[in-house]
């Protein structure tokens, strides 16, 4: 069955038993209750602020949802937070953007129709994720800032449920391309279930488009199963081919100039050259590799099988060096995402209908250890503690956040005789740390 046949069954299915799927989240939900804590002192603090904007310019909304986010998963592996006064400004530089949409609400029976577009745009350009694959991070911000317009959205529950494979997530057309179908649906499923009605407050029903994804992931437990974990790799890149990929199936080379894909091979180059550049990947030469592919075609219209297609895809991307003269593709003979093809240790590939033919390529280093990775992660952890400071004399404002470094100085202010011994936490009343 077509996706897009297998998504519409889905929806009318979530339709149908709305009430039982919210019901089955509340039974069976599987997140902590640490996000759950921050997600709805998150919600209670703009319900009080009244508007976006008076939201953005309070410091304890802002702390309350860069604490949501983190608790919420984003600042791990590859997904890199930005810092807290980066937060700060990318939030307030998207307010023009922000307040005409704070007044509409998912399920509004005249929704202005290149709404999906509009949010799509603002997520892209949120800025509040260091990382190229902003989709999840930037539904989740949205989700807090426009509560009753936006839900969150996952690779694990959002992904299983419209049946989105790894390199959609990657690619910034690929992502624009999901969260319009994904908001398209939810908006349709709003108008129809009415969310308001069981929004009660209590637990995980906070707000309509929570309600939304609550009935989501309940049909996922109910009826899918648990999704297969998702991560995403520090290093890597994806990007969007037009047209069918160069397919490996004659006994003459297609790097060769007169291949009849030669078009293909240096429409892919092209493709793969820019992607690194822009998305920063560097070309990996010892590490496995992993290879994503989806292919989009009219339905019967591919000419090719997924093996011919990954080997064709997997030569034209490695190192070339050893390939003999190839003149005819200039610069391009010089491009390549991993040394050998050898590396390349996991594959999956997919195909969807579509009106047009394209294909999305990711390559992913699967070991990484890059100075990037080590320093978000260390960032992450950071950002895991937060430190909670009373009032002395030595600190005559109270901070709504404290970050661990501040704590540090003031344990290397310690005497001497005190550092590198047990810390008692009952002699230091005023500074304690917490997870989030």
């Amino acid at each position: 069955m077509a996706r897009s046949a297998l998504v519409d069954a889905r929806v009318a299915q979530l339709v149908d038993g709305f009430g039982r799927y919210v019901r089955a989240y509340d039974d069976h939900v599987s997140f902590t209750g640490e996000q759950l804590a921050a997600h709805r002192a998150t919600v209670a603090l703009r319900r009080q602020a009244g508007s976006v904007r008076a939201a953005v310019g309070s410091e304890q909304f802002l702390v309350s949802l860069r604490r949501t986010l983190l608790a919420w998963g984003i600042g791990r592996r590859a997904s890199c937070l930005v810092p807290a006064d980066a937060f700060a400004a990318a939030l307030h530089a998207a307010l023009p953007r922000l307040e005409p949409l704070e007044s509409l609400t998912i399920d509004g029976s005249e929704l202005p129709g290149d709404l999906a577009g509009t949010l799509a745009q603002l997520i892209s350009s949120l800025g509040v994720v260091e990382n190229k694959a902003k989709l999840v991070a930037g539904t989740k911000t949205l989700h807090h800032l426009l509560p009753d317009l936006v839900p969150p959205m996952d690779r694990a529950w959002t992904g299983l449920f419209f049946q989105f494979h790894l390199p959609e997530w990657q690619d910034a057309r690929a992502q624009r391309r999901i969260f319009e179908l994904a908001y398209g649906h939810f908006a349709g499923v709003a108008r129809q279930v009415r969310p308001q009605r069981y929004v009660t407050g209590a637990g995980w029903r906070t707000t309509r488009s929570k309600i939304i994804d609550n009935a989501l992931i309940g049909f996922c437990m109910t009826e899918l199963g648990e999704p297969q974990p998702v991560e995403e790799a520090a290093n890597q890149v994806s990007f969007d081919v037009p047209g069918f990929p160069p397919a490996k199936n004659e006994a003459l080379s297609m790097l060769g100039a007169g291949h009849s894909h030669a078009p293909r091979v240096r429409l892919l180059l092209e493709q793969a050259q820019q992607a690194a550049a822009t998305q920063g990947f560097t070309p990996v030469g010892v590490s496995p590799v992993g290879l994503d592919v989806v292919l989009y075609a009219p339905d019967g219209s591919n000419p090719g099988d997924a093996t011919n297609y990954l080997g064709g895809i997997a030569d034209v991307l490695e190192n070339k060096a050893h390939r003999g003269t190839l003149d005819h593709l200039g610069g391009l003979a010089n491009v390549w995402l991993y040394r050998n093809d050898l590396q390349i240790k996991a594959v999956s590939y997919h195909e969807t209908e579509a009106d047009s033919v394209s294909y999305t390529v990711t390559i992913r280093e699967l070991d990484p250890q890059s100075p990037a990775e080590r320093r978000c992660r260390l960032r992450s952890q950071a950002d895991q503690r937060s430190v909670v400071c009373g009032r002395r004399p030595d600190h005559p404002v109270r901070r709504a956040e404290a970050t661990s470094r501040e704590c540090i100085r003031e344990r290397s202010a310690r005497p001497s005789a005190a550092r590198g011994q047990p810390e008692d936490p009952r002699t230091r009343p005023h500074c304690r740390i917490r997870p989030l």
